[in-house]
């Protein structure tokens, strides 16, 4: 029993460790955020700030210098886009991927999970041609489209794997019942498959949030700027604002940290808990 207590006392002091390790970043980035330019740039700048030295003033002349908002309804509208056609794309295509094995669906899903190998350095420029061609150079449209051709290669893998794990004979009922494949695809599959929907949601929201190189290629015109793209002009040629970029920056993980804790409960819970009895 104390032998048990020892280990459960180490992973527990190890489990913290980790987390600091991990956290730390995040730490300090509010840290530079709340404190003035003077203490940030100290030789030996304060691990814990004193109350007296914390501020929102960097907050404040982010939200008067740049346009936070207008970045951030970009990146609303881009990340939403994003996200929505590589989940309708990832739903059927991993569907596909996982219940008809033939050689050329074998052969499209590998040459898929091959695309998304391919740095975006690669593809910027064909897809800069492209889009040039297309007439939709500096549009939120080429912007989710090129999004979509990074994030729906894993996706619809990831997808394959959920749909791996759901047992055939469920289908096989629910078509013996009348139900059409897409009906059992809506009906019986999808509800199933809510873990794996949130885990892509999230991976394709992030992606699409952060995402820099296609937004500072296809998009010039500042009003059309994502927060990744504004966040870049807080670094100047000279110098830079730490304290304000740090500001930023803790606005613009908020929305992200704020999607995760509502998907929190689906990533968790159970894929098929309680749908087969034995």
């Amino acid at each position: 029993m104390k032998r048990k207590a020892k280990l459960d006392i180490i992973r527990f002091a190890g489990t913290l460790i980790i987390a600091a390790i991990v956290l730390f970043p995040l730490y300090w980035m509010i840290v530079t955020s709340v404190l003035p330019s003077s203490k940030v740039l100290a030789l030996k700048p304060p691990l814990i700030p004193t109350f007296k030295d914390i501020g929102i003033r960097s907050y404040i002349d982010v939200f008067a210098r740049k346009p936070i908002l207008t970045w951030f309804y970009n990146s609303l509208i881009v990340t939403i886009g994003s996200a929505g056609f590589s989940i309708l794309v990832s739903i059927t295509a991993g569907y596909s991927l996982s219940r008809y094995h033939t050689a050329g669906q074998q052969a499209m899903g590998y040459f898929l999970l091959l695309s998304r190998m391919l740095p975006g350095s690669l593809v910027v420029i064909p897809m800069y041609i492209i889009f040039m061609r297309l007439k939709m150079i500096n549009s939120f449209g080429a912007l989710i489209l090129a999004n979509v051709s990074a994030i729906t290669p894993f996706s619809t893998w990831m997808m394959k794997g959920f749909y791996d794990a759901i047992p055939r004979e469920m289908e096989e009922a629910a078509m013996i019942d009348g139900c059409s494949w897409f009906g059992t695809l809506r009906r019986i599959v999808l509800p199933l498959t809510l873990p794996g929907l949130a885990a892509v949601t999230i991976y394709a929201a992030i992606l699409s949030w952060n995402e820099y190189l296609f937004a500072r290629t296809l998009v010039y015109d500042p009003n059309k700027w994502i927060f990744t793209v504004g966040i870049a002009s807080f670094v100047g040629e000279h110098s830079t604002d730490w304290s304000s970029l740090m500001a930023a920056g803790v606005v613009f993980i908020v929305p992200i940290i704020i999607l995760f804790f509502f998907m929190e409960p689906y990533l968790v819970s159970g894929l098929t808990s309680g749908s087969v009895k034995d």
